[in-house]
């Protein structure tokens, strides 16, 4: 498998984590070997080794920070964090908001200057996708993630042999199912037995 990105989203509707999924499947097709988690399900522990992270962000109400991201916040702004603390990190950030609000992806504007003060440098100017433009978000994230593949494929060029696979090739799943016959809330936490066909 390629390069390790990590792809981190914080979202309230969706809509960033959609985006994040987006992110997560190109990445597949460009060889890369993707990680994606909401911020607050990422373990912090880890921030400090990682050298590749596409950071999507939501602002939600006045200028908030989405619900699963509360935590990664929290731990990022504390004081005590060296300002060195990031220095291996290259990113990506991806603000998604609304500008008839005041506070226009303020949560992507200061975790774009919280990640730069910790160490980390940026591989493309931020970029703040909103939800007024005719094209929505779209007008944005288009362009953006264009220049995020040039980017890193020129950074770190596919392997003799291999080309960027079509978008209509379909990456292994991210998570498996198991179809149970019939189910009842007393069956709940006890093994299902199945029933042979007579």
């Amino acid at each position: 498998m390629g390069k390790r990105l990590l792809v981190l989203y914080g979202s309230q509707t969706g809509t960033a984590k959609e985006v994040g999924e987006r992110v997560w499947r190109e990445a597949k097709l460009r060889h890369f070997s993707p990680h994606l988690r909401s911020l607050d399900d990422y373990d912090l522990c880890n921030l400090i080794q990682e050298e590749l992270a596409v950071f999507v962000v939501a602002t939600t109400g006045q200028g908030d920070e989405p619900d699963n991201m509360k935590q990664f916040w929290r731990f990022l702004l504390r004081r005590n964090l060296p300002a060195s603390s990031l220095c291996k990190m290259h990113f990506a950030l991806l603000g998604l908001g609304d500008s008839s609000y005041s506070q226009f992806n303020y949560v992507a504007k200061r975790l774009s200057k919280r990640l730069l003060q910790l160490g980390a440098s940026a591989m493309l100017p931020l970029a703040l996708g909103d939800d007024q433009h005719d094209l929505g978000p779209d007008a944005v994230i288009d362009p953006w993630l264009n220049q995020l593949w040039e980017l890193l494929l020129r950074q770190f060029p596919l392997p003799a042999g291999c080309e960027v696979l079509s978008d209509r090739h379909c990456p292994a799943p991210r998570f498996t199912a198991t179809v149970l016959d019939s189910l009842s809330y007393a069956d709940i936490g006890q093994p299902v037995a199945r029933q042979q066909p007579p």
